[in-house]
């Protein structure tokens, strides 16, 4: 019943879309921008940043609202109508957006996967698959995603927490936007020169961290969504199994190796309540703090003007201790 709900709010967003009258070309006009449309925090930031003030982007999800709970409203699916340029991170993210993409006239509205060219890593979780995945290294099978690729729940669509996928990704945002808008082409390639500088500079500082690391292992206490990250920079970690938060016996496994290994730091995501974290810290003394997927940012955060880069250069920041 609720999916046929929301199909029928997608239904009536498009009549009303469809008798609006008001067309792509007229939208721009009246801006004299560029509207661009990002589902996550990490594309809206890579957009704003790359098309500056030749465009209007605007992110779909809600600051301080959880991505995965996340459902398109019928205001929502109209913006994505009137939009020059539609970014998803992918069907394994977004299996919303692949809906309303199939509904989407490609001739009005440039539609871009940003998982392009990006290696999937796969969850290790398959259905009824009873193997306890909490005590193994997270060595998944790879994928080489291309625009034919299908996404499905095998596949971490976290891509954009290793700086190395990050520069990947704003560079297919460079491309559909000399391809929308040729005559600004050479601004785009400006801004993305500049912020590729910014992204190479991340990935210089996390190699150094780990090149001078003493340890090599990591604990993480909630939902862990940074496996890109730890596979690119050579992290080894320990942590609940995909999308998973700990169970009972691997909080006392992660209180058990803090204490006898002195490890210095427990982490925890952002936007919830960290109160496993908060009581392996009290076990252990290890300090609590956060690594951020930059999924999406709170409110507050949000209105700051944080940023991809600032929210990398925080976690860079916490994995020293941690790895200390």
């Amino acid at each position: 019943m609720k999916k046929l709900i929301y199909m029928m709010s997608i239904m009536m967003s498009l009549i009303l879309v469809g008798c609006s009258g008001e067309s792509k070309t007229t939208s721009t006009s009246d801006t004299d921008q560029l509207q661009i449309v990002t589902t996550l925090f990490p594309q809206y930031d890579f957009a704003r940043q790359i098309a500056g003030d030749k465009a209007e982007v605007t992110l779909l999800l809600p600051p301080g609202m959880e991505s995965h709970s996340y459902e398109p409203t019928p205001a929502d699916i109209i913006k994505i109508n009137k939009a020059d340029l539609f970014i998803y991170t992918g069907e394994s993210m977004e299996t919303w957006a692949h809906k309303i993409v199939e509904s989407i006239d490609s001739q009005d509205v440039y539609v871009l996967d940003v998982s392009q060219g990006v290696t999937l890593l796969g969850t290790g979780i398959e259905e009824e698959d009873d193997h306890d995945h909490e005590a193994e290294n997270h060595d998944h099978e790879e994928e080489e995603h291309t625009a034919n690729d299908g996404h499905n729940h095998t596949y971490d669509p976290h891509i954009w927490t290793s700086p190395k996928n990050a520069k990947v990704m704003a560079n297919n945002i460079l491309e559909a936007l000399c391809e929308i808008d040729p005559e600004n082409a050479d601004y785009y390639e400006t801004n993305a020169e500049a912020y590729q500088l910014q992204l190479d500079k991340l990935d210089q500082e996390l190699q150094d961290v780990v090149a001078n690391a003493k340890r090599t292992t990591i604990y993480h206490s909630g939902r862990f969504a940074l496996q890109y990250l730890m596979k690119d920079y050579g992290i080894d970690y320990v942590s609940a199994p995909f999308e998973a938060e700990p169970s009972a016996a691997l909080v006392a496994q992660m209180i058990s190796e803090i204490k006898a290994n002195n490890i210095p730091a427990i982490y925890y995501e952002e936007l919830i309540d960290p109160k496993i974290g908060q009581m392996i810290s009290e076990e252990t003394g290890a300090q609590l703090l956060l690594l951020h997927s930059t999924h999406n940012v709170s409110k507050e955060d949000f209105n700051n003007g944080v940023t991809y880069v600032s929210l990398m250069q925080q976690n860079i920041e916490n994995l020293k201790v941690g790895l200390d």
